[in-house]
């Protein structure tokens, strides 16, 4: 069941905000919400909670509800509940809330919070195209969340995408040996990025960085927290997730 609808933007909050402003400008400019499906529920589901949307789960679809919205990329229902703000201004409200953030605790934390999650989807996503890209099954690709949770290391969202390839190189050359159906292949494909993450983050390995040749996040989501909450850029992909890099660069360009 729905909370009562927050009364501010204020009351929504630092992350209710960005997930709106994602779906929002997702919708607007014909960009991926969040850097999957998966994540992208995760942002609607958290708006829904809060009365700010309606979303028609547990079914797939409204079968009748004519100012129903979709997110291009997705191809999920929506539709906007929130009448605090209207539509039109909606955006404008919601990038006011960002310049007046304080830099405090507070939001420092709930900050690095969120880059440790975009960066852990932002290696998923990246991961994904890298077993599609050897016929590999795209479902693989969740595994990596566990890896980063679990490898008990802190690596740039870069290093993780190097872990990735690494990974899925790994699985091609095993499948290219005995077989894509042999046994422990998506096994090995795991234990390999766990294996990477720990020499990387040891220093065995220099270099094993990969960062996308254009730094803009391709998601809304990943647009939101570069230009709204930070003003990372290329460290957004190349920087430690924590609170000095956040404090010495991610924060001191922010619109205020």
């Amino acid at each position: 069941m729905a909370s009562p609808a927050p009364a501010t933007v204020d009351e929504l909050g630092l992350r209710g905000c960005l997930y709106l402003w994602a779906l929002l400008t997702g919708q607007e400019y014909r960009l991926p919400i969040a850097q999957t499906k998966r994540m992208t529920l995760v942002a609607m589901g958290y708006l829904q909670e809060r009365g700010v949307i309606e979303v028609p789960w547990p079914e797939a679809r409204w079968e009748l509800k004519p100012d129903a919205r979709i997110t291009p990329i997705e191809g999920l229902q929506w539709h906007l509940s929130w009448a605090v703000y209207e539509p039109e201004r909606l955006v404008d409200a919601l990038d006011d809330y960002f310049n007046s953030l304080e830099r405090d605790d507070f939001t420092t934390a709930e900050r690095l919070r969120l880059w440790t999650e975009l960066g852990s989807a932002e290696a998923e996503r990246f991961f994904e195209q890298q077993l599609l890209k050897h016929r590999f099954s795209g479902e693989w690709a969740q595994d990596i969340a566990f890896a980063y949770r679990e490898s008990g290391v802190v690596l740039t969202v870069a290093q993780w995408r190097y872990c990735a390839w690494a990974a899925v190189r790994r699985g091609a050359s095993m499948a290219m040996q005995h077989g894509p159906q042999v046994d422990g292949l998506r096994d090995t494909i795991y234990q390999e990025i766990r294996r990477r993450a720990t020499s990387v983050a040891s220093g065995t390995w220099d270099g094993c960085s990969f960062p996308p040749f254009n730094p803009q996040p391709e998601s809304a989501l990943g647009r939101g927290f570069v230009h709204r909450l930070t003003r990372l850029g290329q460290l957004y992909w190349t920087g430690w997730p924590s609170t000095e890099v956040l404090i010495g660069h991610g924060l001191e360009h922010c619109r205020v």
